[in-house]
């Protein structure tokens, strides 16, 4: 689960990485980027790049109602992967 811990992690892989865009950001940014593929439950892999860094993401998308959810499993930043488990969208 997302919590402070892993926002700060976050951030501070960020900070190393000379990505100058909020945690919060990016992870909005790779969420609709996994729901912009139109592919529904089925584990995706994205990769996008933020200045010279390159984050790829894992996440599922589902339709509730209508409206897609998407959960992202984790991403990796340089060497460094994070497990988020958490729904953005």
């Amino acid at each position: 689960m997302f919590n402070e811990e892993t926002y700060e992690e976050l951030e501070s892989e960020f900070e190393k990485n000379n990505i100058e865009e909020d945690v919060e950001e990016v992870l909005i940014d790779l969420a609709e980027a996994l729901a912009d593929k139109g592919i529904l439950d089925k584990e995706l892999n994205l990769t996008e790049s933020y200045g010279k860094t390159q984050i790829y993401a894992t996440g599922i998308c589902s339709d509730e109602d209508g409206e897609v959810s998407v959960l992202i499993k984790k991403i990796k930043i340089g060497k460094k992967e994070v497990e988020i488990n958490d729904y953005f969208l």
